[in-house]
């Protein structure tokens, strides 16, 4: 789970948790809703003890939410589901044609039935935790509002038209193990009087496993030509020799924040400035998310040193691991771009620490 993902969770929490007093002196949590009209069938359907409010005792106690929220036109925000523990799956047609907009899930939900959420006003962001291991068919199929998808580790399946709606960015984990045929279909949601498509180029899909995962050859319909790819650093042919991916015409590395083909000092500069607040403009957040945690910090401006900058050797006393035919430049510097010594050989004499020889890193233990 990703930082953002945390930060969410912790504020809805302080805000969604009411106490009151039991007949037994008892303090029961009460959950808070946000949205009066999910906390009327909330109650409607699962308070036992007739107080008109809705416990977590009772919302853990839900194995179903059987067609309580399908095709309702009343509802916008149930983040509260996350309460919901007793759930293991959102059954077929959950929140079929609803305008739902946004939903938090329960850490025990496994599966995302079919059409659960299509056709429904799910909007923006869409978080999916890695406790949820299948999304299946249709399960967010036409949905005219969503514009970014996060799978988080722990998500393996993905199924027939999982996907569809004006998305720029969709994030696929190292967990991932099958994508279905047009499991993303951004197409769906036209008009076919009206003209209007996605606009193609506008899809960013970020693929973060070294080793591709399987996916079927329309896994992303026909859009190949128009969406980008992109992949963690050196892995790009791995990607280009399986069947699901080669389709794919524009291909980029995590870390290329500007995205020119190349993952270079020239990104390391724009991330140091996009990091200081300046006026940078990344073609996508995420290509500067080197270290895949959802967030792009210092951490991934380290990364993407690292990337550039890799350790060749550790010099230890007199004895060096270090291959000296390698480098073609005997200078060596600090990482700040002190000049310290001339010659490969002075590396024992040198204080413990990491310097840089030839653009690569070397790490002296004496």
């Amino acid at each position: 789970m990703n930082k953002k993902t945390i930060a969410i969770i912790i504020a809805l929490c302080s805000v969604c948790l009411l106490h009151a007093e039991g007949e037994n002196g008892d303090i029961v949590e009460t959950i808070d809703f946000r949205d009066s009209q999910v906390k009327a069938l909330c109650v409607a359907n699962w308070d036992d003890d007739g107080d008109g409010e809705l416990s977590m005792t009772e919302a853990a106690a839900v194995t179903g939410l059987g067609s309580v929220f399908r095709e309702n036109k009343n509802i916008a925000s149930f983040e509260e589901l996350q309460y919901f523990t007793g759930l293991t799956e959102i059954v077929d047609s959950a929140f079929y044609k609803s305008t739902i907009q946004t939903v938090a899930f329960p850490e025990t939900v496994t599966k995302i039935g079919m059409y659960a959420f299509s056709e429904s006003s799910i909007s923006g962001e869409l978080h999916i935790p890695g406790t949820v291991l299948e999304i299946c068919n249709y399960a967010f199929y036409s949905c005219s509002q969503l514009t970014a998808v996060i799978l988080e580790e722990g998500v393996e399946i993905v199924g027939w038209n999982s996907f569809s709606g004006p998305i720029h960015t969709m994030l696929l984990p190292t967990t991932l193990s099958y994508m279905k045929s047009m499991a993303v279909d951004p197409y769906t949601n036209a008009e076919p009087s009206s003209g209007m498509f996605f606009p193609k180029g506008d899809l960013w899909v970020f693929s973060y496993a070294v080793t591709p995962a399987l996916i079927n050859n329309f896994a992303f319909y026909y859009i190949y030509d128009d969406c980008q790819l992109v992949v963690p650093y050196g892995s790009i042919e791995a990607y280009k020799a399986e069947s699901g991916w080669s389709r794919f015409a524009n291909y980029y590395e995590l870390g290329d924040v500007n995205a020119d083909g190349s993952v270079n000092h020239l990104d390391v500069t724009l991330l140091t400035q996009y990091l200081d607040g300046e006026e940078v403009s990344l073609k996508n957040f995420y290509l500067g998310d080197v270290n895949a945690d959802g967030v792009v910090d210092e951490n991934d401006l380290q990364a993407l040193d690292d990337l550039l900058n890799p350790i060749i050797g550790i010099a230890t006393g007199v004895q060096t691991a270090v291959d000296v035919s390698t480098a073609s430049s005997s200078t060596i510097y600090t990482l700040d771009g002190r000049l310290v010594a001339h010659d490969l050989s002075a590396l024992s004499s040198l204080p413990n620490g990491i310097y840089v020889n030839n653009g690569r890193k070397i790490v002296v233990k004496n």
